[in-house]
């Protein structure tokens, strides 16, 4: 398929001044709950699949680093995400999709993370890294079996496997602006702000977890269709076993 360069991030300064919507993007009151028609359409409009093979980089900062960059490609039912630092140098890796279900690498020490999750890069642990892709991709964080529902304050629940989370959306055109989950054991519920859409894309996205961590994504390139395959995993031993 040919390459389709989709959007550029919003300026420094548009953040700063309170991460107004992008042009085209009109903005509705949010204390007005939506009835169950509404609730369909968004439903219909955000559970569609995506445009395409994505690839997207972002700017990352974190409470102990602003200069970091975070890739995601997704590649059919496979992808990568990487965590690099300002000069390049590959921090972390989660991969998912491949025979040895999702992994994730420590790679400065060069080891795989036994029961590792996204809580170290993103903050968020309980949504699988489909569900993550297809939320940066402007779709709701729902695929295979996972069960989306009504509330009855105008929003939707998805619940999937071992984690579900609550999605408020505007209309207009159609975007996601927050997606909540539930607290967990030892730490209070998270949230993901979606601000800055173009159409349904959101061009930036803070995550705040439950306990006081968070971090925050600028988009600054997406394009879809551009991958033919993905790198291969990384053959890593486990971090913390040592070889007898």
């Amino acid at each position: 398929m040919p390459r389709r360069s989709l959007c550029r991030s919003a300026t420094a300064l548009a953040l700063l001044l309170g991460f107004g919507l992008a042009t085209g993007c009109r903005s509705t009151a949010g204390d007005v709950p939506l009835g169950e028609e509404r609730i369909a359409e968004a439903q219909a409009a955000l559970g569609k699949p995506m445009s395409g093979d994505m690839a997207a980089l972002y700017h990352l900062r974190i409470p102990s680093s602003g200069g970091l960059r975070l890739s995601v490609v997704q590649l059919e039912s496979s992808g990568r995400l990487t965590v690099s630092d300002q000069f390049g140098a590959m921090i972390s890796l989660v991969t998912w999709g491949n025979a040895g279900g999702t992994g994730f690498y420590d790679m400065r020490e060069g080891c795989r993370i036994r029961g590792g999750d996204l809580s170290s890069i993103l903050g968020v642990s309980a949504m699988p890294p489909p569900q993550v892709v297809r939320l940066l991709g402007g779709r709701l964080p729902a695929s295979g079996g996972d069960l989306v529902s009504p509330t009855d304050d105008g929003r939707m629940t998805v619940v999937g496997d071992d984690w579900s989370a609550t999605v408020t959306v505007m209309p207009d055109p159609w975007r996601i602006v927050a997606v909540d989950g539930p607290a967990r054991s030892g730490a209070g519920g998270w949230r993901i702000r979606l601000k800055q859409h173009s159409g349904s894309l959101p061009g930036w996205i803070r995550v705040d977890d439950g306990d006081g961590r968070w971090a925050e994504l600028e988009l600054t390139g997406l394009e879809w269709d551009t991958l033919s395959e993905l790198p291969a995993v990384p053959s890593l031993p486990v971090c913390g076993v040592t070889a007898d």
